[in-house]
């Protein structure tokens, strides 16, 4: 399995594993200009993807792991390690990511990566119409 940083030439690639939240031709600029996002292949199959960006926190740099999505536990730890390798590489040393307690094969691949999990839970506010449709997916995912 090959993980790589993808372009915008990718977005059909990254949106047949993207499920039912495609990917915008925006977003896939952006993420593939900050060196901490990837793209999972087996030969020509995408196998998964993973949208992280360097965050200045005042003190400490951070990456942050945006979404991830993998066809299996094995695609999901290959692109934790790419993304963990790329932030050490740029002297990253804090890598961080929001995680959906409902994924338990994402929650598997971190701990098999050495992230410790919680104890922190992230709460959300959507304003305008999503907010009062009550919308709240999305959010740093």
């Amino acid at each position: 399995m090959r993980f790589r940083p993808f372009t915008e030439l990718d977005l059909d690639l990254l949106n047949r594993v993207a499920g039912s939240r495609p990917l915008s031709l925006g977003a896939v600029r952006f993420f593939a200009r900050t060196g901490h996002s990837f793209l999972a292949e087996e030969g020509e199959e995408p196998m998964g993807f993973a949208l992280a960006q360097a965050v200045w926190q005042g003190e400490t740099t951070t990456v942050l792991v945006t979404r991830v999505e993998g066809r299996n536990q094995t695609v999901l730890e290959g692109l934790l390690a790419a993304v963990v390798k790329s932030a050490y590489d740029a002297g990253v040393y804090e890598v961080a990511l929001h995680l959906d307690p409902k994924r338990e094969d994402l929650q598997a691949a971190l701990q098999a990566q050495g992230f410790a999990i919680g104890p922190l839970v992230l709460a959300v506010r959507v304003l305008g119409s999503r907010g009062q449709r009550g919308e709240t997916r999305g959010i740093l995912e």
